[in-house]
Parts: structure tokens; sequence; C-alpha cells
């Protein structure tokens, strides 16, 4: 009966410490995950380019954002 016991709470043991290796593997994973797809500088900056409303700065959208004189050439 002592046996059962003993080996009863050593596999209770290496489930909990599995549980918590675990958990911590998934939360390291995820911050790396999120650290990677977090960084700012891998957006798409303004590009000076020709685009349908003329040569000028455009956004990611394709939306001009430096309006000047429409007469200008």
């Amino acid at each position: 009966m002592l046996f059962w016991l003993i080996k009863i709470l050593v596999v209770g043991l290496l489930l909990y410490v599995a549980f918590w290796l675990a958990l911590l593997a998934v939360i390291v994973i995820a911050s790396a995950w999120l650290a990677q797809n977090l960084d700012p500088e891998s957006e798409r900056q303004p590009e000076l380019r020709d685009g349908h409303s003329g040569v000028g700065l455009y956004d990611k959208d394709d939306w001009r954002i430096d309006m000047g004189d429409p007469d200008e050439p």
C-alpha cells in the first residue's frame, strides 16, 4: 500500500513540474513571437514615387501624403 502511495505522489509531482515547464515554454515562445512581429521598423515607410496623383510621398495604403501644387510639374 505504501509503495502505491509513493508511486502516485511521484507521478503527481512529475506532472506538476511538467505542467509548469510547459507553461513556461509557451510563455517564452509567445513572447519571442510577439517581439519579432511588433518591430516598428518592419512597417512600410512613406516613399517618394510616381503614383496615381503624380510624383510625391505615398504612404503604405497608396495615398499621397504631401499634397503640393497640382499645377507644378
